[in-house]
């Protein structure tokens, strides 16, 4: 049951996506965010580069990543790397992307799969959903566990509707399903322009 939960709540995204116009990332192809409405001069440059030489500078803005097994994926992380840690998946499935161009592909592994998208002829991150309890978000949440639980570690700086509860940082939305007080669905996923 909580499976075909899951898999109507990712299909659901995946035809949402199709139904949009055609979204760009917010960001890059380096990653970094796309500061809009202004050219970047020299001065600009050297912020930035200073900004990551010091990860504790207060301007740099964070992400939801998953971790498992010693590995980090992250949104909009290039995919070719993290296949190679994470071995051959249990199923794969790819159609032509409704939002992006190329295709989109599903990697399907224990716990959790992994939708990627094309950007610059390279598979990126879109997407990474948890399948079942054996894992969590880095910060300790899995499924089952209580809103309360969920508020308690990511505090109250959501959007809810409708029992979806979302959270963002940077270019990283972190969204929970919650049915009965307790989170049923739990997913990562790019943060595109509107």
């Amino acid at each position: 049951m909580k499976k075909l939960a899951i898999i109507l709540l990712v299909i659901a995204l995946f035809i949402a996506g199709c139904a949009q116009d055609d979204k760009t990332p917010a960001n890059n192809k380096d990653g970094q965010d796309i500061k809009s409405g202004s050219n970047l001069d020299k001065a600009d440059n050297k912020e930035d580069e200073k900004d990551k030489e010091d990860p504790d500078n207060n301007n740099n803005q964070t992400e939801y990543v998953f971790e498992t097994a010693g590995i980090t994926i992250a949104v909009n992380g290039e995919l070719g790397p993290i296949l190679e840690k994470l071995g051959e998946p249990l199923e794969y499935f790819e159609a032509p992307s409704c939002a992006f161009q190329g295709m989109e592909k599903i990697y399907t592994y224990n716990s959790f799969e992994i939708t990627s998208y094309e950007l610059d002829g390279k598979d990126c991150v879109l997407a990474i959903v948890l399948l079942d309890d054996t894992v969590a978000t880095k910060e300790g949440i899995y499924l089952y566990a209580s809103v309360d639980d969920l508020i308690k570690v990511y505090g109250d700086n959501y959007k809810e509707s409708f029992g979806l509860y979302e959270y963002e940082e940077g270019i990283s939305r972190l969204s929970f399903f919650v049915e009965d007080n307790k989170v049923t669905s739990i997913e990562y996923t790019l943060v595109t322009e509107e």
